[in-house]
């Protein structure tokens, strides 16, 4: 049976994220619909030259509206809806047009739930939180979207929508960098229509309001509004999890006493006994106030309830537990070292690093393990390249080896991350804290030494030419160390090719 897919997007200055978009999309659709919204940078041409045809939408406040306008154009029998800064997963690209191929002749379907990761792309792709949306839908004239923000699209009553566990989809738009800006938006949005409504709320202004304040780090009133949403009654379980894990996450950002956050937990457990991220929540909690016994106890506990999860429910589906299970294998490996079985603290920290291998605390535990059994630096080695890219990894690796003791494990990582001349780092992961201090001393004596020439206003009268290139090759280093090209401190060989560049100063190190 053949269908033709659309897909759609809005945007405006999103040239950070089309690409992407564009490059999901053009494996999957038949069309690209792209409605730009008054972009001033080079999102438009960006779509154009992959085959999209682009529209212009002038903005009015109104998500609803250019989504609305966007599906006007399209042609295809079924639409794909992602937001510019999501992404079909590759796995995913290839499963949509065959699940739609089977969903065609069964028109009671109106659309499809995806799962949808929110992942911080300013953290090593960390996941943040997982959800369950509607993303793919038919293309008929009584499904449209609806609200100037947080727009939802309307769906018959009684139409079945599927549920689809192998449709994943990222979404980037929470990353560090950008979150701030973009949550400040939707107040700014959200209090606008509540003004123009005459101060009236919509039923789920509390759970947006709750969101948008967590996402700004006023974690007090994070948990007004969660409690607030949680007073409705009658709340879908996903959104009263959403609520019980706001509140949660904001005792433990806000520094609220550890009994109020486990008050919190136990409530969440009593109330949503079927997610597993509530005992992974309490027994990280209990682990910080080393409570070992009932940590354990709370993180197996969660582990169970994640492996019963039916992958045909929202909450199989969506499975929100999984950006804790780095955490959860970490802290469940150190309980194993503390109760001497090796095997299983093994079993954990592999298991964790399959999850999120850039987790710091995680593979620290993982790798100071391995030094505790004595197993020599080549078989370490070994080891960590059958987790890590050796080569797209490495700077990672050496980072946080370099003041770890790290040996011959740091050596070769920071060899293999162009950063073997950094003799200072090397000193310590060699075990060499007095060589590591010399160093140190030695090129910030030089470093002051050469600033202090090139600021004299003396030498500026007598050596004009000298002090013009000393300072440029003080600029130099400081461009180099900005970039990350440079250490700390200049390194002996950088310090003596900084003063060689400067037309004979090299006798400052000399002291002359």
């Amino acid at each position: 049976m053949k269908i033709s897919i659309s897909a759609c997007v809005i945007a405006k200055n999103e040239e950070e994220n089309i690409g992407r978009w564009l490059e999901s999309m053009k494996h999957v659709a038949d069309e690209m619909i792209v409605v730009d919204t008054g972009s001033t940078d080079r999102t438009a041409a960006m779509a154009r030259e992959a085959g999209a045809d682009v529209y212009l939408f002038d903005w009015c406040n109104d998500f609803s509206a250019a989504k609305n306008f966007a599906l006007e154009q399209a042609k295809g029998n079924w639409i794909l809806f992602l937001d510019a800064d999501e992404y079909f997963t590759p796995a995913a690209q290839a499963k949509v047009r065959p699940l739609l191929m089977r969903l065609e002749p069964n028109l009671r379907i109106e659309g499809v739930l995806c799962r949808l990761v929110n992942i911080d792309v300013d953290d090593g792709n960390r996941v943040m939180t997982t959800l369950v949306q509607l993303r793919i839908f038919r293309n008929r004239k009584n499904l449209r979207y609806e609200g100037r923000i947080h727009e939802v699209l309307t769906i018959t009553e009684g139409r079945p929508l599927e549920l689809a566990n192998e449709i994943e989809i990222y979404h980037t738009g929470y990353s560090t960098h950008i979150v701030q800006a973009k949550l400040r938006r939707d107040l700014r949005l959200l209090q606008e229509r509540i003004a123009a409504n005459n101060g009236r709320q919509e039923p789920m202004d509390d759970r947006y309001f709750m969101d948008i304040w967590y996402g700004l780090q006023d974690y007090d009133k994070a948990i007004l509004y969660a409690k607030k949403l949680l007073a409705h009654g009658n709340l879908p379980p996903e959104l009263k999890g959403r609520a019980y894990e706001t509140w949660a996450s904001s005792c433990m950002y806000a520094q609220h006493p550890a009994a109020e956050t486990d008050r919190c937990l136990t409530e969440a457990i009593r109330e949503c006994p079927g997610l597993a991220e509530f005992p992974f929540m309490r027994g990280l909690c209990r682990f910080e106030q080393r409570q070992y016994l009932q940590a354990e106890e709370d993180l197996q506990a969660g582990l169970r309830l994640r492996e019963a999860y039916a992958k045909d429910t929202v909450a199989g589906v969506m499975d929100n537990a999984v950006r804790l299970l780095p955490s959860v294998y970490w802290r469940l490996g150190e309980l194993a070292e503390k109760q001497l079985d090796a095997q299983a603290a093994q079993e954990y920290y592999w298991q964790g690093l399959q999850q999120n291998r850039y987790h710091s605390g995680l593979f620290l535990s993982f790798f100071h393990f391995l030094q505790q059994q004595r197993i020599d630096a080549a078989d370490i080695i070994e080891v960590l390249n059958a987790i890590y890219d050796k080569k797209t990894d490495a700077a990672f690796l050496a980072q946080h080896l370099s003041r770890q003791n790290g040996g011959l494990v740091y050596v070769y990582y920071a060899g293999q991350a162009g950063e073997d001349k950094r003799q200072v780092l090397g000193c310590l992961a060699g075990g060499r804290p007095d060589g590591a201090a010399e160093l140190a001393d030695r090129q910030l004596r030089f470093l002051y030494r050469l600033l202090a020439l090139a600021r004299d206003q003396a030498t500026e009268t007598l050596l004009p030419a000298k002090r013009g290139k000393i300072l440029q090759a003080a600029i130099r280093w400081r461009s180099d160390r900005e970039k990350g090209e440079s250490d700390d401190i200049p390194g002996e060989k950088t310090a003596i090719s900084l003063a060689d560049q400067a037309d004979g100063c090299a006798a400052v190190e000399q002291g002359h």
